[in-house]
C-alpha cells in the first residue's frame, strides 16, 4: 500500500490544530469514526466531491452526446498520535489541502529519505537551482545509484525530493520524500504506530550528513519567528512596489504539462486564467484585479487540467515567490512558501569560489554607462573607441534560423570574448553568464564557430589573428551602479550561476575574467515602473 505521510510541528497537540477550519465549515469535510478500535490516538475525516463536469465538454457538446459525463473523487484524511508526535497520512486530491501546511514539519520527508535510503540505491532525484530563473527537473535512473551518478550540480542545485530503497525500515522497502514522505508499506493498519515510531527515529537522525551534507547549505526557519516576521514584511513591500530584481515565480510542484491545460489566478472571487504564470502576468493581475493589503496571501494560483479540474495544488503566490533578501548581515532564500537561511560556511565556500575569478576591471577600466543608453548603443560606442569587433546580435546559427547565439558582445585584440550586461536582475546575470558557458562549449566542439571567430577577427584588423597559447578569455562585463568589487556586489543567486558557468568555462581550457562597468550610483536603483494605467470611466 503506497501511502503519503505528513509530520505536525511539535508545538501541535491536538488533531484538530492540523485541519482548516474552512474544510469543516464549507467545503463537506466529515469527521469518520472508526468500525472497531484501532488501539492507538486517531481522527479521521472524509470528503466526497460534488460531481463536476470536464471543461473540455464544451468543446464536444455541439456534435457529441456527452451530457452524462462528470468527474468525482473522493478524499481522506487519517490522523495518528505516536511518541507525542501527530502524523497525518492524506489520500486524495483534497486530503493535503485540509491540512494547515503552516503546522506541518518542513523537508520532513526529504531528512527521513535522505537517513533511510542506502547510498547506492537512489532512483529519482528532484532538483530546483538557486536563481531568479527557476529550473526544476526529475532526474530518473533506471537502476539504484549514488548521488554521484545523477550529474546534478550539488553547487547550483538545491536537492528538494530523493526516492530510493532501503533496508532500514521494518515494513517499507521504498520511500520518496521532499516535505511528505510516500512510502510502499507491507503492514496493516493496526502496525501503523510502529511505523510511524521507526519513521519519527529515521527523521531526527543524522546519517543524511554522511551522504548528503548539502542538505545542510540551507537552514529552514520556524515560521512565525521575528526573522520570518521581518523578511514577510520586506517581501511584500518588494510586491507593493512590483520589484523585479531578486525576485520571480516558479512552479511549487513539478507537474507534467500534458496534464495542464492553463492556470487559474484568483483573489477576493475574481479569477484570471493565464497560459504561463510569471512575475509580470503576476504583477497584471495585481494591477487590474487586487486592491487588498497582502497580495502575496489573497492571491492563489492553481494548475487547471482539460478536464476543468485542478491538476494540482492551490498555492498562495508566495509559494510561487522565489527570492533572496539580506537581513541584519545573514543572506535568506524564499522557495516554495518557506524562508531558509543559507549557510555561513555555503556563503563563505562561495564567495571564495568567486573572488579566485581573475577581476580585469582595472585592465579594461571601461567607459561609463549612461543609465538612458540602451545596450547595443554602448557596445557600439565602445567598439568604436577601442576599435574592437563589434559582435553584439551578429548571432552564429546552428543548424537552422531558430538555433542561434551570440558569440559575445565585444572581441578584444587579445582574444577576449566581452560579454556585456547590467546587473538590472538576477535574471539578466543568468542570461549572462550562461550565454559566456555556451560560447565556450560551442568553441570547444564546432570548429566552423572556432573559424568564425578568427575570421571576424582577421577582417577586422587585416591581420591574421591567431588562437592565444592559454586559449581565450571569456569575460563578463557587468554594468551596475555600486561601488565595491563584483565579488562583493553580486546578488547571491548570481553568484551560484557565475560559478556553475565559471567552472564549464574553466573544464574546457579556456580563461574566465569579470570586469566592471561603472554606472552613476543609484541609477538602476531609481529606475520606476510605468504607471499603472487607470480603467476609463464608465458612462452612467
Amino acid at each position: 500500500m503506497k501511502l503519503t505521510v505528513h509530520l505536525a510541528r511539535e508545538d501541535v497537540a491536538d488533531f484538530s490544530e492540523l485541519i482548516r477550519p474552512v474544510y469543516i465549515e464549507s467545503l463537506g469535510l466529515e469527521e469518520l469514526d472508526p468500525t472497531d478500535s484501532l488501539g492507538f490516538p486517531a481522527q479521521a475525516y472524509i470528503q466526497q466531491d460534488k460531481p463536476t463536469q470536464p471543461k473540455w465538454l464544451a468543446f464536444l457538446k455541439p456534435h457529441f452526446d456527452v451530457s452524462d459525463i462528470w468527474n468525482t473523487s473522493t478524499s481522506f484524511v487519517l490522523l495518528v498520535k505516536v511518541s507525542e508526535r501527530i502524523f497525518a497520512l492524506t489520500f486524495g486530491m483534497s486530503g493535503y489541502s485540509a491540512l494547515d501546511p503552516a503546522r506541518l514539519e518542513k523537508g520532513f520527508g526529504l531528512r527521513v529519505s535522505a537517513n533511510s535510503v542506502d547510498e547506492d540505491d537512489l532512483i529519482t532525484v528532484d532538483t530546483r537551482n538557486l536563481d531568479a530563473v527557476t529550473r526544476q527537473q526529475r532526474t530518473h535512473l533506471s537502476t539504484g545509484s549514488r548521488i554521484s551518478e545523477f550529474s546534478i550540480p550539488l553547487e547550483q542545485d538545491w536537492v528538494r525530493r530523493i526516492q530510493g530503497k532501503t533496508d532500514k525500515l521494518s515494513y517499507v522497502s521504498s520511500l520518496a520524500g521532499a516535505d511528505s514522505l510516500q512510502i510502499n508499506l507491507s503492514a496493516p493498519l493496526k502496525r501503523l504506530p510502529d511505523v510511524l515510531t521507526e519513521l519519527l527515529e529515521r527523521y531526527e537522525a543524522t546519517d543524511y550528513k554522511r551522504g548528503f551534507p548539502f542538505l545542510d547549505y540551507f537552514q529552514p526557519l520556524s515560521a512565525g519567528s521575528e526573522v520570518v516576521s521581518a523578511l514577510d514584511e520586506m517581501l511584500l513591500e518588494w510586491v507593493k512596489g512590483r520589484r523585479e530584481g531578486k525576485i520571480s515565480l516558479a512552479m511549487p510542484q513539478i507537474i507534467d504539462d500534458e496534464q495542464v491545460n492553463h492556470f487559474e489566478i484568483s483573489a477576493r472571487r475574481k479569477v484570471v486564467e493565464l497560459d504561463e504564470v510569471t512575475l509580470s502576468s503576476a504583477y497584471r493581475f495585481l494591477d487590474e484585479c487586487y486592491e487588498g493589503e497582502d497580495p502575496l496571501v489573497d492571491t492563489k494560483i492553481v494548475p487547471i487540467a482539460d478536464s476543468g479540474q485542478a491538476s494540482g495544488k492551490k498555492r498562495t503566490l508566495r509559494d510561487w515567490v522565489v527570492c533572496e533578501l539580506e537581513h541584519s548581515g545573514k543572506t535568506y532564500v524564499l522557495s516554495l512558501g518557506d524562508w531558509y537561511e543559507v549557510n555561513r560556511d555555503y556563503v563563505t565556500s562561495v564567495n571564495d569560489a568567486i573572488r579566485k575569478i581573475p577581476d580585469m576591471t582595472d585592465e579594461f577600466n571601461f567607459e561609463e554607462w549612461d543609465p538612458k543608453e540602451k545596450e547595443g548603443d554602448y557596445n557600439d560606442r565602445v567598439a568604436k573607441k577601442r576599435k574592437w569587433v563589434l559582435l553584439d546580435k551578429d548571432n552564429y546559427y546552428i543548424g537552422g534560423p531558430s538555433q542561434k547565439i551570440e558569440i559575445c558582445d565585444l572581441l578584444s585584440k587579445d582574444m577576449h570574448l566581452i560579454c556585456v550586461k547590467q546587473q538590472s536582475s538576477s535574471a539578466t546575470l543568468s542570461h549572462l553568464f550562461s550565454q559566456g558557458s555556451v560560447s565556450a562549449e560551442l568553441y570547444r566542439g564546432e570548429q566552423d564557430y572556432k573559424d568564425r571567430i578568427y575570421r571576424d577577427a582577421s577582417e577586422y584588423w587585416q591581420e591574421v589573428i591567431e588562437e592565444p597559447a592559454d586559449g581565450p578569455v571569456i569575460v563578463y562585463a557587468i554594468a551596475n551602479d555600486r561601488t565595491g568589487s563584483l565579488a562583493d556586489t553580486l546578488f547571491f543567486f548570481s553568484k551560484i550561476s557565475l560559478l556553475f558557468n565559471a567552472r564549464i568555462v574553466q573544464r574546457l581550457g579556456l580563461g574566465v575574467a569579470l570586469a566592471r562597468i561603472p554606472m552613476p550610483e543609484g541609477s538602476l536603483r531609481r529606475k520606476k515602473r510605468k504607471p499603472r494605467k487607470k480603467p476609463a470611466p464608465q458612462p452612467s
